[in-house]
């Protein structure tokens, strides 16, 4: 059941938002590994002392070069080409951790548990993800595949290069001024941060330096009298950092889900599959999603159709429940999506 199930979800869903992370393709046809190409390392390590003797950031490419379709379309369109090399190496050493699937392609993989070490840190969802970031590992930029061949990309990875140091910069500051706060000063600082936090894009990487204070405006507001652990609850959801109490809180706190939130918090109780096998688990989940459905209330319809679709998948799986694997697909079909495949898995559950 699970390799079904967690293609359905790499299928349906993109973890990390689009410009960042495409989805993974197979690739019509090999092509030659990124690790072999000229001005690149393979390996991490050796990458972060050159850079630290250059005095350079790094480009660290997660890529899957003998399978990913995206993967090689960037490649092909803009890596191995000399008008990005020349540029990208005056600023950057250029780091290519390969995650082929072909043996001869394995082999020429220097070191491919640190590579799943860094994947795992850096919490990379999809391939290609681009990181640029300092040798001592602070990520100010993360993108993906971008069409448009080797200038435009050099003007976006010169602007996350600008913008994104300067964010990382400011956000340090706001977090090292909470850290030194004390009494009211303490709150006046947490409510800085979390004013700047939601002026945030979404793919903000600055984002996540954030994200650990503002997580106390829980206890800092455990009844939420001044607003504050709403503020907390609804960053935490919007940049995937929320735990179960963070998912009790977004739901106790908009119980109609007139703000959106239960929304946010009922989409975020699915992100752990661990527990997908487990039927005491799944049947909790389930509940929360009935729960929901009884509010009549949607704000986001491509949100919140993904619980109901694994619910689907879950009801028929775990619990090997057809009629109630029917009834979430039907429900998941009413939603809606513009995503064809989701929709013919619901009717291939339907049909069943």
């Amino acid at each position: 059941m699970h390799l079904q199930l967690l293609a359905a979800v790499l299928t349906f869903t993109q973890p990390v938002p689009a410009p960042l992370a495409q989805p993974i393709l197979a690739a019509p046809s090999a092509a030659p590994a990124a690790v072999l190409g000229e001005g690149w390392i393979a390996d991490f390590d050796e990458a972060v002392a050159l850079a630290k003797k250059e005095k350079k950031d790094l480009l660290v490419d997660f890529t899957g070069s003998d399978w990913c379709g995206w993967c090689i379309k960037l490649n092909d369109e803009v890596f191995k080409h000399e008008e990005f090399l020349v540029e990208a190496k005056k600023h950057f050493v250029l780091v290519a951790l390969d995650f082929p699937r072909k043996p001869e392609i394995k082999a020429k993989v220097p070191n491919p548990k640190r590579n799943e070490e860094l994947q795992e840190k850096y919490q990379i969802q999809g391939f290609p993800t681009i990181l640029l970031m300092t040798p001592d590992g602070d990520v100010f930029g993360q993108t993906g595949y971008r069409p448009g061949g080797p200038k435009p990309y050099v003007e976006h990875m010169m602007e996350m290069l600008n913008k994104g140091k300067a964010e990382i910069a400011d956000a340090a500051k706001l977090v090292d001024a909470w850290k030194g706060a004390t009494g009211d000063a303490k709150l006046a600082a947490w409510d800085k941060l979390a004013d700047a936090l939601e002026k945030m894009s979404d793919e903000s990487v600055a984002a996540r330096k954030l994200l650990e204070p503002i997580k106390e405006g829980l206890t800092l507001d455990p009844t939420n009298a001044a607003g504050r652990k709403l503020r907390a609850v609804k960053a935490l959801l919007r940049f995937d950092m929320a735990d179960e109490a963070v998912v009790t809180a977004g739901m106790e706190l908009d119980p109609k889900n007139e703000a959106g939130t239960y929304e946010l918090a009922l989409a975020a109780a699915f992100q752990d599959q661990s527990r997908f096998d487990d039927a005491d688990y799944v049947k909790g989940l389930i509940e929360k999603v009935e729960k929901f459905d009884a509010l009549k209330k949607i704000h986001n319809r491509e949100r919140v159709v993904f619980p109901f679709a694994l619910c689907a998948f879950l009801s028929r799986d775990t619990l090997q429940d057809m009629e109630r694997a029917k009834r979430f697909a039907a429900r998941t079909k009413e939603i809606g999506s513009d995503n064809t495949r989701l929709i013919a898995a619901m009717d291939e559950i339907l049909n069943g």
